[in-house]
């Protein structure tokens, strides 16, 4: 049960001896496993009374009861009052429960939160029967659950988290706190190193940031990847050292600025951030054209290397590749490269290196752009029917129908493109459409390629054509050929239609179908008339039109009898 106090001696006094009446007793209803409680027991009684108390079967005097219960069974409490003059007595029973906690109030939390991530935090206590659970978060509060989903502010640095377990029998209560850290940064990055290196050179570069807890660093440079070393440097006036990543950087070629990239990440939380530092590239040798005019195709052209040193071995690269020597010159020890002539495919990249006492210089690159062009003009065409000729092919389109043409030219520098239907400008882009072919589209269609450079003579242009007609008819059908015929003498007729593409023709003669436009047409024996009929059919639309003729027959020898 537990520990038990002493009860306190009650006087007796000098009134009408009465009581005990109002017996009860003062107490909490619920106690708490090993927390002291107190009772007290009392009745009106004259003259006092005197009282004892029955706790799990021991025997208690006195009107006050201390007691502390060490397990979670209830507890029976039985008063008697007695008075000590009459004798006359009365009990009481109360029973009180027992409650275990909140002990051992926990929080548990990740070791450190993300800004903008929602996280489960989770509380727990020894209880009995059980707790009520309530968080205190930034100003919010939770109630009813010992878990509590929380979502940290993207600003913040850390988070104070209070838990209140509080019993549901007893209503004590116990709180724990618990501060988390906020994952920073990165902050305050930045590169430290010189703003020009020479090709050839090794200078090392320094990235630094803050981060909590802790930070990646990467480079990027040259198009690579690269992880560098970790350094701590000393910041002298500030009597600190400062956690980084230190780079070797080498320039292997020349480029009239690099970038240097410097990339850290937050290990928790993930979050990046990049500094870039532009570098100017200095380089003492280089090449440059010695050719007054411009290079253009089937002329003459030359490069030179300058800034190598006497003694030194000069080696040519076009985009990056050995030289081939097929019309081309070297001349002054390789110092000098001549085309002769230029073509097309020469444009690209040169780039001399100096090789001098085991040393390695690559110069600065010229690019070489050929003029030429345009070679010839191709028209591609989307929509309708073309049809092959030998002169000027055909596009056959239907009333309405759209069709887009697309002029093409090997050129350098980029062609300009003009178009011409039926003479007329109709566009100067490399592309033409027809949205809805009518009579006012037909024609001759013209795409002409231009090389703009002005100061090629004579200015070359190059161009490609289509005759453009609307699919049409058979309409306004005819035959043509003599009103009469002579039994034995061949006569010849004909069938025409307007219809483009031109119609496909059959007669009716004799009951016998002929094809043809013309026909020849000999009577071996005299009838009076004879009926001609000729069907006119465009095979795009499957349209069909047909004309008849009634012609007169002739016989010199008949005679009718």
């Amino acid at each position: 049960m537990g520990t038990i106090g002493n009860a306190k001696p009650q006087g007796i006094g000098s009134e009408k001896p009465y009581g005990p009446e109002s017996l009860h007793i003062l107490g909490p209803d619920v106690v708490t496993e090993g927390i002291k409680s107190t009772f007290e027991c009392s009745a009106k009684c004259s003259p006092n009374c005197t009282y004892s108390w029955t706790v799990d079967g021991e025997i208690i005097h006195g009107s006050g009861l201390y007691m502390t219960i060490l397990d979670l069974k209830s507890q029976v409490l039985n008063c008697v009052a007695q008075n000590p003059a009459t004798g006359v007595s009365a009990s009481i029973n109360k029973t009180v429960q027992v409650a275990e906690g909140p002990l051992n109030v926990t929080i548990t939390t990740p070791k450190m939160l993300v800004g903008g991530d929602e996280y489960t935090f989770v509380c727990s206590a020894v209880c009995s029967p059980s707790c009520n659970y309530t968080w205190y978060i930034d100003d919010q509060t939770w109630k009813n659950s010992n878990e509590v989903h929380y979502m940290t502010p993207a600003e913040s640095t850390s988070v104070t988290v209070i838990c209140k377990a509080q019993n549901t029998l007893s209503g004590l209560f116990m709180e724990s706190i618990h501060t988390v850290l906020v994952a920073q940064g990165p902050q305050e990055a930045s590169i430290r190193g010189p703003s020009a290196v020479m090709v050839g050179a090794t200078v090392p570069f320094y990235c630094f940031a803050n981060c909590i807890p802790a930070c990646n660093i990467t480079w990027r440079f040259e198009g690579k990847t690269l992880s560098g070393d970790p350094v701590s440097v000393p910041i002298l006036e500030q009597e600190k050292s400062v956690l980084g990543n230190m780079l070797d950087v080498s320039v292997e070629s020349f480029f009239d600025t690099q970038l240097l990239q410097c990339t850290v990440v937050n290990t928790l939380s993930g979050k990046s951030y990049s500094i870039t530092k532009v570098l100017n590239v200095t380089d003492t040798v280089g090449v440059k054209p010695i050719t007054a005019t411009q290079p253009r195709a089937n002329s003459s052209y030359s490069l030179q290397c300058v800034g190598a040193e006497q003694g030194s071995e000069i080696q040519w690269t076009k985009n990056g590749e050995a030289l081939s020597t097929s019309d081309i010159h070297f001349s002054d020890n390789n110092a000098i490269l001549s085309f002769e002539p230029l073509h097309p495919s020469d444009s690209g990249e040169y780039q001399c290196v100096v090789k001098l006492l085991g040393k390695t210089i690559p110069g600065i690159p010229y690019q070489i752009n050929v003029i030429y062009g345009p070679v010839t003009a191709e028209m591609t065409i989307s929509g309708g029917h073309q049809v092959q000729s030998k002169l000027i092919n055909d596009l056959l389109l239907l009333a309405g129908s759209s069709a887009t043409f697309t002029c093409s030219s090997e050129c350098y520098p980029a062609c300009t493109y003009e178009w011409l239907l039926e003479g007329n400008v109709v566009s100067t882009d490399a592309t033409f459409s027809i949205s809805s072919a009518s009579v006012a589209t037909e024609g001759v269609l013209t795409c002409t390629a231009t090389n703009p450079d002005v100061q090629t003579l004579p200015i070359s242009s190059a161009s490609a054509s289509v005759l453009i007609e609307l699919i049409d008819g058979p309409k306004n059908i005819t035959i043509s050929g003599p009103n009469s015929v002579q039994v034995g003498v061949k006569a010849t007729f004909e069938c025409s239609a307007v219809c483009t593409p031109p119609c496909f023709y059959t007669w009716e003669v004799y009951g016998k179908t002929l094809h043809g436009s013309n026909f020849d047409l000999t009577i071996s024996k005299y009838v009076a008339t004879e009926t001609l009929i000729c069907k006119a059919e465009n095979t795009f639309t499957e349209k069909v039109a047909t004309a008849d003729v009634i012609i007169d027959v002739t016989d010199p020898d008949w005679c009718g009898c």
